[in-house]
């Protein structure tokens, strides 16, 4: 996961042109090509879950088909006009060669080549690109920095707030308040324990672990217990954040009334005040200012193209 402290970039265009770019990107045979494969490929998927389901047909229709074919049709839109990229046969090529060699299914991406008659063409056009297209987009509207500025600069007043208040010898108590002022919901305290984490110890199986494996096998796993303690019981461990993320906090955070800088993660914006530190643990307030939804910004580029 990676992060940044400062950021810029350039301004977006409008949906309109993405609506042209999208008009005169799929010819109808091309269309109806991207679709047929579309279907070849969710068939072996589809043939692969388990328990009782409907007919193919009526589980994924033409209808549904042809609209996942277009979505994908629209990303590639936003990601030329947006971002002036288009997918290259070399950005393909490494994409196939990466779904060959890091698959865990061989035999099922085997059957999903064999639908598309073993065709190299047609494999990297139906299950590479849209990949490619989805990865690359997805990136770069998380890095967008025109387009995430107002929370980055909000965030960034609320920090300059907290530091004139440190400057004139506030303590933690006095700056809590401040970091709150008109973002109390997304304002949260964690204590992270400095340590290595101890190894988990295989303890007595419960009785819920005990029948969760006689209904489904002995590998069935608990995803979380309800007899399981109370959350503020649970330790939360530095050890466990994204290993940059620490070293901002590590180098930032020494004492109560310390104030990190503004951190730029995938999702959002990410400012703390130090509560506390001793050789054992460290506690924080931290404000989460969150970036724009990244499906809701897709939905406005595409606005017009349905």
């Amino acid at each position: 996961m990676s992060f940044k402290i400062q950021v810029l970039r350039f301004k977006l265009s409008g949906a309109l042109a993405v609506f042209l770019v999208f008009c005169s990107a799929a010819p109808a045979d091309d269309f109806a090509a991207l679709c047929a494969d579309r279907a070849a490929i969710e068939r072996v998927y589809y043939q692969h879950r388990l328990g009782e389901k409907p007919p193919f047909e009526q589980a994924l229709p033409a209808a549904t088909l042809e609209n996942l074919v277009r979505q994908d049709l629209r990303k590639e839109a936003a990601l030329k006009k947006n971002y002036g990229l288009e997918i290259t046969p070399a950005l393909l090529d490494a994409e196939v060669q990466r779904i060959n060699t890091t698959t865990r299914a061989p035999e099922m991406l085997a059957e999903l080549k064999a639908a598309l008659g073993n065709d190299p063409a047609r494999f990297a056009r139906a299950m590479a690109r849209p990949i490619v297209v989805e990865r690359t987009l997805r990136a770069r509207f998380e890095n967008d920095d025109a387009l995430h500025a107002p929370p980055r600069r909000e965030a960034e007043r609320v920090r300059n707030g907290l530091f004139a208040a440190r400057k004139s010898g506030a303590g933690f108590d006095d700056l809590l308040p401040l970091l709150k002022r008109n973002h109390s919901n997304e304002v949260s305290e964690a204590t992270w324990q400095l340590g290595a984490r101890p190894e988990e110890k295989p303890g007595a199986e419960s009785a819920d672990e005990l029948e969760i494996k006689k209904r489904f096998g002995p590998n069935a796993q608990m995803l979380s217990s309800p007899h399981a303690g109370d959350a503020k019981e649970r330790k939360f461990y530095f050890a466990d954040l994204p290993g940059e993320l620490q070293n901002v906090l590590r180098v930032q955070l020494h004492q109560p009334g310390d104030v990190s800088a503004v951190i730029e993660m995938p999702t959002g914006f990410l400012l703390y005040v130090a509560k506390e530190k001793t050789d054992e643990a460290l506690s924080v307030a931290g404000l989460s200012l969150p970036k724009r939804s990244y499906e809701q910004w897709l939905e406005e580029q595409t606005e017009g193209t349905k």
